[in-house]
């Protein structure tokens, strides 16, 4: 029944990075991270989404990834009438 899914674990296994690299890169702290990769946020500041992204897409560049990466890379909703179709 979730609309959110939390999509960062792929988004990392694209570009080639970790989950530490990303905090480390983006100053964020490693349990916030953590919690985005595996689901377990209720809320994240907005500059912080735009922090990791930067990360992730500075990283994805020097290792060769030829794409953007954007916010439906980390958290994607899914519509409750399309969440009703996949049950």
């Amino acid at each position: 029944m979730d609309q959110i899914v939390f999509k960062l674990n792929e988004t990392l296994n694209i570009i080639g990075a970790t989950r530490n690299k990303i905090a480390v890169e983006s100053k964020t702290r490693p349990a916030t991270i953590l919690d985005l990769a595996s689901g377990d946020t209720r809320t994240i500041k907005l500059e912080t989404m735009v922090s990791i992204l930067n990360a992730i897409n500075e990283i994805a560049a020097k290792n060769g990834v030829n794409r953007t990466f954007g916010i439906e890379d980390i958290v994607e909703y899914i519509p409750i009438n399309q969440e009703k179709k996949d049950q």
